[in-house]
Order: structure tokens, then C-alpha cells, then sequence
């Protein structure tokens, strides 16, 4: 079986309230949604489910060569690349190939994001696709390939024991419960330069593949700079924080 991936746990970039952090926590509290900066758990956010903005945000981040890949970014250099729509991504920080486990890291990135964009802030995930070298990497006889990608995935997000996510220094509620998966397999097609650094399964062509993750989605902020810092522990022995440093502009 193919060894799982670095489990990423990343900052994301900064943002802010549209209303006072009380006053948005008092509204969150008569809406019922616990974190007010973020669209509810079962929200569809600019029509698609946030497991496929999971799969998206994926797909994103697969699609990009390793030298300028804005999940291997230490610094925010490529936070644009490849940016589109009214989401903007922020992916965990990858640390460069080689790092040995278990993984104790304290990073941070600086980016600016345009103004009037909702953030995707990809705490971390395991993408699973098929096939592989491996010849041991199959399902099981009767086993769907759903099923089979899945249960793996499942079993290393189920690692994660702790996540702590703050916005400009007020903690974020049960960020643990912001965990989504895919319910069918989609397709992702991965750069070839990723097959060293990140999966061995890449092919270079379209694979089917999911996802299980957890996943922020903050609404539209006002313009300025912003701080979120994300702090993660799995039972492996990882323990990273990370800090972004966002800088909103005028839309």
C-alpha cells in the first residue's frame, strides 16, 4: 500500500469581520451558526457542497508544478497562481520534501487577496487516487473503489486529535466539526513533478480519487490586514501552528 501523505495543517491567511467580533458572535448565537465569519457546516456556498470545494481546492493544488506550487510556498510568493472566481484559496503550507516525521513546524505566509472574495482556508486533507505502482494498492474482492480510497482516507484524517483556529485573535468554535469527504469519487489530474514530492500515484492524466479534509470557508471581509493562526496536533506526533498574514484590498 502507498505511504499516506504529510498530513498538512496549515494557518490560513488573515481575515476580519464585517461586524465586531461581539456583535457577530451575538448573531451568530440567534442564527445558530457558532462561527459568524464562516458560511454554516451545511452550506452550499456559491452552489457547490463544501466537500466539493474540498475536491476543488484539491484539484487545485495537484494541478500546480512543484516550483511554484502555493502549497510547497513557504513565503506567499505564489499565493495568486492559478486563482479564479469568487473563492480564493489558501492551502496548507507544505513542508519541502525530505522533512522527517513526526513533523514539529512553526510557519507563516504573507499574501494579499483582493477585496469581496471568500476565503477557503484548506486546514488539511488526504487526497486518495487510483491507480498506483503498487500492485497491493487495490480494493479488496466485492469492494468498491470508492469504498477502498475512503476507508484509507478516512483512517488518516482520523489521526487529527487537535485543531485550534483563531481569526485577528478570537478563537474559532469546534473547528474538528468543520470535517467534510467525498461522497463519490471524482477526477483529479496531477502535475508529473508532484510524483516525487507529494503522491507516487500521480499519472499525469485524469485519475478518479477523494477526498477527506477539513475546510474553512469565511465570507467576504473587509478590506485590511488580518491574521489567522492554526494550530494542529494528530496522533503520529506532528504538532504545527502556522500563521498567515493577509492584506485585503479595496474591491
Amino acid at each position: 500500500m502507498k505511504g499516506f501523505r504529510t498530513l498538512s495543517i496549515a494557518i490560513g491567511l488573515a481575515l476580519s469581520l464585517v461586524a465586531p467580533v461581539g456583535a457577530a458572535y451575538a448573531a451568530g448565537q440567534r442564527t445558530g451558526n457558532p462561527n459568524p465569519a464562516l458560511f454554516p457546516r451545511p452550506a452550499h456556498p456559491y452552489g457547490a457542497s463544501m466537500a466539493t470545494w474540498g475536491e476543488r481546492v484539491g484539484q487545485w493544488i495537484y494541478r500546480q508544478p512543484f516550483p511554484h506550487n502555493p502549497a510547497f510556498d513557504q513565503t506567499g510568493a505564489d499565493c495568486a497562481v492559478d486563482q479564479h472566481g469568487p473563492v480564493w484559496f489558501i492551502p496548507p503550507i507544505f513542508v519541502p520534501p525530505g522533512t522527517p516525521r513526526p513533523i514539529v513546524q512553526n510557519a507563516s505566509r504573507t499574501c494579499t487577496i483582493p477585496g469581496r472574495k471568500a476565503l477557503l482556508l484548506d486546514i488539511g486533507e488526504d487526497v486518495e487516487d487510483f491507480p498506483c505502482p503498487d500492485p497491493a494498492f487495490h480494493p479488496a474482492p466485492g469492494q468498491s473503489l470508492y469504498d477502498f480510497l475512503a476507508t484509507i482516507a478516512r483512517h488518516v484524517m482520523d489521526t487529527v486529535n487537535l485543531l485550534e483556529v483563531s481569526l485577528d485573535g478570537a478563537p474559532l468554535k469546534d473547528i474538528l466539526g468543520y470535517r467534510y469527504h467525498s461522497d463519490d469519487l471524482f477526477l483529479i489530474t496531477g502535475d508529473p513533478s508532484l510524483q516525487r514530492v507529494l503522491d507516487p500515484c500521480i499519472t499525469g492524466h485524469p485519475q478518479p480519487a477523494v477526498v477527506d479534509g477539513f475546510f474553512l470557508m469565511f465570507k467576504p471581509l473587509e478590506p485590511g490586514p488580518h491574521t489567522i493562526v492554526v494550530h494542529g496536533t494528530n496522533t503520529l506526533g506532528d504538532d504545527r501552528t502556522y500563521t498567515y498574514r493577509l492584506t485585503v484590498t479595496p474591491a
